[in-house]
């Protein structure tokens, strides 16, 4: 299900965007205070946060600061009657997907919707990869992991052997072994694998 996150002070507001949207087919959460949204709400995917610029408890683009803080990214469209530019810029600076001023219209605000979701939605599937990734690596024996950070630094099986003092034959069991785990049918694409990992 498509979510959306509606956060606006003005209850009126924020209902009818929410019931709109709801008559669409998509899943919404109104809240009036971005308090209680980071109180409260829990993260799901695919999913966009509607967020108004001016709330009495906390701006959005303070709202914006703290989600990314706490390693929050779901995509947010800023909506807003009241505004300054240094507002904007630092909104997209953050990240921000777009910024929508009041009164908008429903086409605009469903375009924006939907590039948002498909945002998330990549975003979560690049996550959901990297994180199976690192369960293959860490499925990977101490001397495994050897054998596969020089193996991607570009030494030959007989250079490996050499350096880590064992045989040619034992490196190539090794070298099987590690393309097995990390589901890798060349080197090229286990460098790539490696790549993603981003180890230190």
């Amino acid at each position: 299900m498509q979510h959306v996150y509606v956060i606006d002070d003005n209850k009126v507001v924020a209902m009818a965007i929410s019931e709109t949207l709801h008559r669409l087919g998509y899943s919404t959460e109104v809240y009036n205070d971005p308090l209680v949204f980071l109180r409260e709400s829990m993260p799901v995917s695919p999913a966009v946060i509607l967020l108004d610029m001016r709330m009495p408890s906390m701006s959005g683009v303070e709202l914006q600061k703290r989600l990314l803080e706490l390693g929050r990214k779901t995509p947010i469209i800023f909506i807003s009657g009241e505004w300054q530019s240094s507002e904007i810029v630092m909104g997209m600076k953050q990240g921000a997907l777009d910024f929508l001023f009041k009164p908008f219209n429903l086409d605009e605000l469903l375009t924006v919707i939907q590039k948002a979701l498909s945002k998330d939605l990549q975003n979560s599937l690049a996550t959901s990869r990297q994180l199976s990734m690192r369960e293959r690596y860490n499925s990977l024996t101490p001397r495994e992991k050897e054998v596969c950070a020089l193996l991607v630094a570009g030494l030959l099986s007989k250079q490996v052997a050499a350096q880590l003092g064992i045989t040619n034959a034992t490196i190539k069991v090794h070298k099987s072994r590690v393309l097995e785990k990390m589901q890798a049918t060349s080197l090229q694409q286990l460098a790539l694998a490696m790549q993603q990992l981003d180890l230190p």
